[in-house]
C-alpha cells in the first residue's frame, strides 16, 4: 500500500507541474507501466519484456479512454480544471495500483511465475 501511495504522489506532482501543457499525460503512462513492473517484482512475480510491452499498450489504451480525454476536456477551464486533472490522474494511479497489487499477491499467480521460470 505504502509503494501505491509513493506512486499516487508521484503522479500527483506530475500531473500539476505538466497541468497547463496538452499531451503530457504519456509521462503518467510511463509512470503507471513502471509502477506496474515495480509491484510486480515485490510480489516476487516475474514479467518478461513482452507481457510489459502488451501491459503499456493496455495501459495507453485504457488512458487515452478514459484518462486522457478527460483531462484534455478540463485543460481548457483554467486552473480548475488544471486542479481536477491531478485529482484524476491521481484517482488513476492508485486504483490501478490497487488492480495490479491485487492481481500480483495472489498465490496463483507467484507459483505459476515461480514454475515458469524454474524451467
Amino acid at each position: 500500500m505504502k509503494l501505491i501511495l509513493i506512486y499516487t504522489l508521484i503522479a500527483g506532482a506530475v500531473s500539476a507541474l505538466t497541468a497547463p501543457i496538452p499531451g503530457t499525460s504519456l509521462l503518467l503512462t510511463a509512470l503507471e507501466v513502471y509502477m506496474i513492473v515495480h509491484i510486480a517484482k515485490t510480489n516476487g512475480a516475474r514479467l518478461e519484456l513482452k507481457e510489459i510491452g502488451y501491459a503499456a499498450v493496455a495501459l495507453y489504451g485504457l488512458s487515452t479512454i478514459l484518462k486522457d480525454a478527460a483531462l484534455e476536456i478540463l485543460f481548457f477551464i483554467p486552473v480548475i480544471g488544471w486542479g481536477a486533472e491531478v485529482i484524476i490522474a491521481m484517482a488513476f494511479v492508485f486504483f490501478l495500483g490497487m488492480l495490479a497489487n491485487l492481481y500480483f499477491s495472489r498465490p496463483s499467480r507467484q507459483g505459476r511465475d515461480l514454475e515458469k521460470h524454474a524451467d
